[in-house]
This record gives C-alpha cells, sequence and structure tokens, in this order.
C-alpha cells in the first residue's frame, strides 16, 4: 500500500470506533471517581466541606444532599445510555435508567440553584453556576422531548450534550488543581472554573457531535 495514501474505510470506522469506546472508559472511570469523592458528603460532617462555605453547607442540607446526590447518581448513570448492545438488547432498561438520570438531573440542578446565590466569589462564580444548572436541564428536557417523539438522533445528540454538562463536576475539580500547581490564587481559579467546567466539556461535546455520525444524521 502507499505509505501517503489514505487508510481503508474499513480501518477507519475501527479506528472511531476504538476511539469513541476509549472515551467512554475513560469518562466513566472519571465519573466513577469523582462521585465516590462525593460520597464523603453524605456523612453530613462539616470537616468534610469547604471551610469557607462550611456555614452555608450547614444551614442547608437538603439542597446539599440534592445536589450532591443527584450528581452522584447522574454521574453514574449517564455512561449506560450510550451503550449501543444495552439498548438494543434491553430497552426497557434503557428507559428505566433514562428515567433515574433525568430524575437525578432535576435533584442535583434544583439542589445547586438553591445554593447558588451562597457561591463563592460572588457574582462570577454564582452565575456561572445558575448557568450550568440551567443549561443542564435544559438539555435534559430536550433528550427527553426528542425521545418521546421518536426522534432518536436527536435524542442521542442532545443526551451528549446533557453528559458533558454532568462532567462539568469532573473538570472541576481538574481545573482546580492544575491552578493550585500553577499557584493561581483561589479566588481567581474558582471564578473562572465555574465557567470553564462546563464551556470546555460543551466545546469538547460539540466537536465531537460535528464529527460523528450522530451527529452527522441529526443535522440532516
Amino acid at each position: 500500500m502507499n505509505p501517503t495514501s489514505e487508510p481503508p474505510a474499513g480501518e477507519l470506522r475501527r479506528g472511531s470506533l476504538l476511539l469513541r469506546r476509549a472515551g467512554w472508559l475513560v469518562t466513566t472511570l472519571l465519573g466513577a471517581l469523582v462521585a465516590l469523592l462525593s460520597a464523603r458528603y453524605f456523612t453530613l460532617d462539616p470537616e468534610v466541606f469547604l471551610e469557607d462555605q462550611r456555614a452555608v453547607y450547614a444551614a442547608r442540607l437538603t439542597p446539599l444532599v440534592l445536589h450532591i446526590g443527584g450528581g452522584t447518581a447522574a454521574l453514574l448513570l449517564g455512561p449506560w445510555q450510550f451503550v449501543v448492545r444495552l439498548r438494543a438488547a434491553r430497552p426497557a432498561l434503557h428507559r428505566f435508567l433514562g428515567r433515574a438520570y433525568l430524575v437525578s438531573v432535576v435533584a442535583t440542578a434544583t439542589g445547586g440553584l438553591v445554593l447558588v446565590p451562597q457561591a463563592l466569589v460572588p457574582p462570577i462564580a454564582p452565575i456561572g453556576f445558575a448557568c450550568l444548572d440551567v443549561l443542564l436541564v435544559a438539555t435534559t428536557a430536550a433528550a427527553l422531548h426528542t425521545a418521546r417523539r421518536r426522534m432518536f438522533e436527536r435524542h442521542r445528540v442532545w443526551m451528549v450534550r446533557s453528559y458533558a454538562l454532568i462532567l462539568a463536576a469532573v473538570t472541576l475539580r481538574v481545573w482546580l488543581v492544575g491552578c493550585e500547581a500553577l499557584g493561581i490564587p483561589f479566588d481567581l481559579a474558582y471564578a473562572s472554573a465555574a465557567w470553564t467546567c462546563w464551556l470546555i466539556n460543551l466545546l469538547v461535546a460539540e466537536l465531537a457531535l460535528a464529527n460523528g455520525p450522530a451527529g452527522r444524521r441529526a443535522a440532516g
């Protein structure tokens, strides 16, 4: 084969499939790791809360549990919505997991919106987190709407966007750790993280959709 020629279509498809599987595995593991780390909040021990937010969380335990519990469940449930074999072989299970994911999203967004006014570094961080919560509900509602209308390609596109926003929980922590390693002041790191944690994820999701078969079919 000419080394400068393009690889056969079959090789391209296999490479794309392997890439998607690797992406699924990485996001699933990172989501599970953050869910595991977040589980410590369920002890309701003030010592595990961010020092500057202990009084706020202690006074608002119900929205805190909703936010953490819903986010943890959504992180764990989301990846299984994208397993093609599961959708094909167990459609009832797929729908059940989808409904559980929907409830989890509503819970985490509701708790987050209640907590937002007391977020650190106002007004930049609270507005960023509020936008995240609103967009999370909007994309998930669009996913539900398209599924009910049996517009399955569009449904998958909206689910990708929804789960990209859920993964903001992962990006937020990576961003803060990176900023700390670079010596960036906490207030600046936190204020920027409130926006970058979901803007970066949405950008990556849109690029993936634009170059993926589901995105091209939905747009057609």
